[in-house]
């Protein structure tokens, strides 16, 4: 669904251009204005949040180095380079989504196929 989550959903982001007025059709930013921007420069409630692109996170390779000998392989957990806590579940990333582009579950989630027919989506 791209990357930020649903960056093509123009409701959500309000992204793109609209035409605006009604006998002088001009183009203008579907989310702001010259002055709008003044306004939202340090908050804009319509841009991506971290949870919309991901939680970065970094690997415990200490725990590799460090780790006695044992019949079990060790492992690097994930900690959170935001928190420095450990994450118990990663659950997007960078390019989370492209080995799986074509699949039915993001198509269904995608919001350019809003409105397309069954026969559309199954093409």
């Amino acid at each position: 669904t791209g990357y930020p989550t649903r960056w093509e959903d123009q409701t959500k982001y309000r992204g793109g251009w609209v035409v605006d007025g009604q006998r002088q059709k001009s183009l203008r930013l579907r989310l702001q204005g010259k002055w709008g921007t003044l306004t939202n420069i340090f908050y804009n409630p319509y841009l991506p949040t971290l949870d919309d692109y991901f939680e970065p996170w970094t690997y415990d390779y200490q725990n590799l180095i460090s780790a006695p000998l044992a019949d079990e392989q060790p492992t690097a957990r994930a900690i959170s380079m935001v928190t420095g806590k450990y994450m118990d579940t990663i659950e997007a990333g960078p390019n989370w989504d492209d080995d799986l582009g074509g699949s039915q579950v993001y198509a269904n989630n995608d919001p350019n196929f809003d409105g397309a027919s069954d026969e559309e989506m199954r093409q």
